[in-house]
């Protein structure tokens, strides 16, 4: 088994990272981050855009180009290069469309795992997690209420919520103040204690840019592009990678994980 993405078989590779205490509060990237799905976007935009468009979209141009990219602004980026970036009805059809599919998809086949439902809950117990995503809410809340973690994720920020996606910390930012009113007793939560799980270098540059710590996930971008973007890099989100995270917490010292992350299931070929 492996986990999904451009990065092909990474094994059970071990993975280093160190953060500055204290931690108390998580945001994390949704698509290829807490879902294990950014093939099966590839494949949804690539069939949509073939039906609508007329063109091809290969897994190497999304994974180099769109991949980490709002809905919106792939969709939109894709439309202009066929001299269509004005048409804002085909732009809403092809949104609702990959909606519906993606909804279908996952309500057959759930991306998110087991061990990344367990580090939500592990984390969840001690300090409020969000979402900061540039999909739809459709297709998050669908996802998580499959997934049993609807109670649990505090604040979902997505595609909806934002004029500008990632790079821009929009996002994170409305994050920030939603993980602030979340039922922790913290009135005040300062973005350098707030660690952010990111699977593109858009999304690393993002949360960088809201002044928050950050770990890159693999199996999207090529980990040389991570590790420049962050303090470290996991191969998933797991219940081990959630303990070496709290750590900080308990004992105020830099969290550091080497633990290997349970192998993820693929979603495509």
């Amino acid at each position: 088994m492996e986990r999904s993405g451009r990065s092909g078989d990474l094994g059970r590779q071990r993975r280093r990272w160190e953060l500055a205490p204290p931690v108390r509060g998580v945001l994390l990237d949704f698509n290829g981050s807490l879902s294990d799905d950014e093939s099966l976007l590839c494949e949804l935009f690539g069939q949509i855009f073939s039906e609508r468009l007329g063109i091809v979209l290969d897994a190497e141009e999304y994974y180099s180009s769109l991949a980490g990219s709002s809905d919106v602004d792939i969709v939109r980026r894709v439309l202009a290069s066929c001299g269509k970036d004005e048409d804002d009805q085909l732009a809403a059809e092809i949104l609702d469309e990959k909606v519906l599919w993606y909804c279908r998809e996952i309500s057959e086949r759930p991306r998110i795992h087991p061990d990344a439902a367990a580090f939500v809950r592990r984390v969840a117990e001690v300090v409020p997690v969000g979402v900061v995503t540039g999909a739809a809410h459709a297709e998050v809340d669908y996802a998580l209420e499959v997934a049993g973690l609807a109670g649990v994720i505090r604040i979902v920020v997505a595609g909806e919520d934002v004029e500008r996606g990632k790079p821009d910390p929009q996002g994170y930012e409305l994050g920030l103040h939603g993980l602030a009113g979340a039922p922790h007793g913290l009135a005040l939560l300062d973005a350098a204690s707030v660690v952010v799980f990111e699977d593109s270098v858009a999304g690393l540059r993002a949360a960088k840019a809201a002044g928050m710590q950050r770990i890159g996930v693999m199996g999207t971008t090529d980990p040389i592009l991570l590790e420049a973007e962050a303090a470290g890099v996991v191969d998933g989100l797991t219940v081990e990678v959630a303990e070496a995270l709290l750590t900080s917490l308990a004992t105020g010292d830099s969290a550091t994980s080497d633990s290997a992350t349970s192998e993820r299931v693929t979603d495509g070929p």
